[in-house]
């Protein structure tokens, strides 16, 4: 399964959104079976759900309440959420998601506390106020249009109602250390690879799409905006080093180092602690 390209340029509207589905279409199976990988990737993918329904448990959300989750995915997060008792929405944009979400929420024996569909975060065909809880875990790097789809989150959300998500950090260590994507390195990189495509042709697999990195003081100001309040934040996962994009590191180590950091981030050590791969974010409706 391979990443896509790190950029802070989203091109917009439909053509971005067929590359981020080309892209998931392709490797339903890859992200279906990512967190139960043995490596560095999986490891994070199961801190951060394990943070995130933590933080729901901590809620105390009462049974039975609506709860939307955008971005499905392999449905292990939808599972989850329908065995605490909730009545689950859950959709994504790729089919093949839906299906693989389908078949664990079968394998479950939950299918009475969730339905499924296909559904873009942009344009939510709820109406107001329809759900206690939505949960986009690992999408805000594919939107095309985040402040859009944060409006669309908040809209369906009741008064009092909390949003969680998650979202890639601009200040990443993995981009810091590595010269190659270390942010302030960008508009270098810009001209370098423009020169370099006068040379030479694109190759296929330049054509998934850019993951889009923010930082937490952005994400606060779009929460604000759409009439959310952060609650809490905090970054998780550090995937392994790389210099011009290549590890460095075996992956024994890398997985080593990963859970060395993390448990510094868990103990809000100061420049750990803001420097994960991901921020996970909980806010509520005013």
């Amino acid at each position: 399964m391979k990443s896509p390209a790190v950029s802070p340029d989203i091109s917009h509207g439909s053509e971005h959104q067929t590359l981020v589905d080309t892209h998931f279409d392709l490797n339903v199976a890859g992200w279906r079976d990512v967190y139960d990988q043995i490596n560095v990737h999986g490891a994070i993918y199961r801190k951060r759900l394990e943070i995130v329904l933590e933080w729901i448990d901590d809620l105390a959300i009462p049974g039975g309440e609506k709860v939307l989750e955008i971005g499905c995915g392999s449905g292990r997060c939808t599972v989850a959420l329908a065995q605490r008792g909730y009545l689950v929405h859950a959709m994504d944009s790729v089919a093949g998601m839906v299906d693989s979400t389908r078949e664990r929420v079968g394998q479950a024996g939950v299918k009475s506390s969730v339905s499924i569909g296909l559904g873009d975060a942009h344009h939510l065909a709820f109406r107001d106020g329809s759900f206690g809880l939505v949960l986009a875990i690992g999408v805000m790097p594919y939107l095309h249009s985040p402040q859009k789809a944060l409006s669309e989150m908040a809209r369906v959300l009741k008064p009092g109602g909390f949003l969680l998500i998650t979202a890639g950090n601009r200040w990443r260590l993995k981009r810091i250390l590595d010269p190659w994507f270390s942010p302030p390195m960008q508009p270098a990189r810009k001209v370098i690879k423009a020169i370099l495509r006068c040379f030479r042709d694109a190759r296929p697999d330049d054509a998934g799409p850019p993951l889009r990195l923010d930082s937490l003081r952005e994400l606060d100001r779009w929460l604000a905006t759409v009439g959310l309040l952060k609650i809490k934040a905090r970054t998780v996962g550090f995937p392994p080093l790389t210099f011009r994009g290549r590890p460095i590191l075996g992956e024994r180590t890398s997985i080593r180092l990963n859970h060395w950091l993390q448990r510094l981030a868990d103990r809000n050590v100061p420049g750990v602690r803001s420097s994960g791969m991901d921020h996970i974010v909980l806010a509520q409706k005013v």
